[in-house]
């Protein structure tokens, strides 16, 4: 079973929309990475798919939104809620399915690298 070490949330400019990549550093040295968004954001993107369907000839007017990677969705993007939502996902087990490995790299060499921002 993991235990977190640390936790970094993207602080780019994309938060104050909803959306932000969070980075979890467990205890063995491993990284996993997942985005976690909110609901304002995820109908914000419908919104975007309502937009684009309606300026396309010959597609149906509709409101949607496409996801393919990771997503957790959360009620706001604070360091609590997120160490919460990573601490009840070890908890029930399910957390090597909601996040993301990062291979390849330790924690020092990712960060100073990634262009996440973190």
């Amino acid at each position: 079973m993991y235990t977190v070490k640390r936790v970094w949330i993207d602080d780019s400019e994309d938060i104050e929309l909803g959306s932000a990549d969070v980075l979890a550093e467990m205890d063995d040295g491993s990284l996993w990475m997942a985005r976690f968004v909110t609901i304002p954001y995820l109908q914000q993107q419908m919104d975007y798919g309502l937009q684009v369907s309606e300026g396309l000839p010959n597609t149906p007017e509709v409101r949607y939104a496409t996801i393919d990677t990771r997503h957790i969705i959360v009620d706001r993007l604070d360091l609590d809620t997120i160490e919460d939502v990573i601490d009840n996902l070890l908890a029930l087990d399910v957390f090597e399915s909601m996040l993301a490995p990062v291979s390849g790299a330790n924690s020092e060499e990712f960060l100073a690298y990634t262009a996440l921002g973190f």
